[in-house]
C-alpha cells in the first residue's frame, strides 16, 4: 500500500488542499522529541492537526511524519519498510476484525533523492486517557470502588482477549497503550501503538509475553484485580486449570524479566 484516505475523509482534504505536499510543508509543533535512528538519518516526529468539518465543528488528528524511519517484516528482512506502512495495516485489520483500535484517515509515502518519506493521519481519541494516566490519579487521588473497579478490568480484558484470539501480538502492550473513555454508561477501551503489532496464530507465547508486560507495568492493582482481570480475558467466573497454569506463566516471565 502506497496510500490511503477514508472515504469520509477524501471530500474534506481535497477541499482544502492537503495532499502530500500540503502535508508534509506543515509547519505544526511536535508534540515530543523526534524519534531518530532505523536508517539514514531517519527520523519520525509526531503533531496535531486540526481542521474545520464542513458543519463547522472542529476536528483534532493526528499527524505523524516520517523519513528514512523502517521497521523490518519477514517479507523485507534486510531494508524493512516505512513503519507507518506497518502501523496503517495493523490499523486497517484491527478495523476488519472489530478490535477497538485507532480511526485511520491518511497514509501515504513517496520517495525522494535522499530516500523515503511518510505520513500517517488518525483521528485524535478524543475524552479518552492512556491507563498509565488514570493509575497515577487513581494513586495520587483514591481508588474508585470495586463496582467501577471491576467495570475497568472488564472493559480492559475485552480487546486484549481478543486481539490473541485473532492471532496477533500486541509485542508492546503498556499502559500508555491502551486508551480509556469512561462515562456513566460505559468504559471503552482502544489499542494504540500497532507498528510492532505481529501475527502469531500458534502457541502460547504471545499471551505470556503481552499479559506479562501489562502485568509489570501496571502498578496499584491489587492480586485480586489481576485474577479478576484473568478472568475476564478467559471468559471464566472462576479460575480453572487452565487459567491456573497461565498465571503460573505470567509470574515466571516477570520473575525472569525482573532479574534481567
Amino acid at each position: 500500500m502506497k496510500k490511503f484516505i477514508t472515504p469520509q475523509w477524501r471530500k474534506i482534504f481535497t477541499q482544502k488542499g492537503l495532499d502530500f505536499d500540503a502535508l508534509w510543508r506543515m509547519d505544526l509543533e511536535p508534540l515530543d522529541e523526534p524519534n531518530v535512528g532505523r536508517g539514514r538519518g531517519g527520523w519520525s516526529s509526531v503533531s496535531f492537526l486540526s481542521l474545520q468539518l464542513p458543519d463547522g465543528h472542529e476536528k483534532r488528528l493526528i499527524l505523524k511524519r516520517q523519513k528514512n524511519h523502517f521497521s523490518r517484516t519477514l517479507c523485507h528482512p534486510f531494508r524493512g519498510i516505512p513503519t507507518f506502512k506497518k502501523e496503517i495495516s495493523n490499523i486497517l485489520r484491527y478495523k476488519r476484525l472489530d478490535i477497538p483500535a485507532l480511526e485511520p484517515v491518511f497514509y501515504e509515502d513517496r520517495y525522494d533523492s535522499n530516500g523515503i518519506q511518510a505520513i500517517l493521519i488518525t483521528e485524535y481519541l478524543e475524552g479518552y486517557i492512556p491507563l498509565d494516566e488514570l493509575i497515577n490519579s487513581y494513586q495520587e487521588q483514591g481508588w474508585p470502588e470495586r463496582a467501577v473497579r471491576n467495570r475497568l478490568i472488564k472493559a480492559l480484558a475485552s480487546p486484549v482477549r481478543k486481539l490473541h484470539e485473532k492471532g496477533f501480538q500486541h509485542n508492546c502492550l503498556y499502559p500508555r497503550h491502551l486508551f480509556i473513555r469512561q462515562t456513566d454508561q460505559e468504559i471503552r477501551v482502544r489499542v494504540i501503538d500497532l507498528e510492532k503489532n505481529k501475527r502469531r496464530p500458534l502457541g502460547n507465547k504471545r499471551r505470556v509475553r503481552d499479559l506479562e508486560s501489562l502485568h509489570r507495568r501496571t502498578g496499584g492493582f491489587t492480586r485480586s484485580d489481576r485474577l479478576r482481570f484473568l478472568n475476564a480475558y478467559c471468559g471464566i467466573k472462576r479460575l480453572d486449570k487452565n487459567a491456573k497454569r497461565l498465571f503460573r506463566q505470567i509470574i515466571k516471565q516477570n520473575r525472569k524479566k525482573n532479574r534481567i
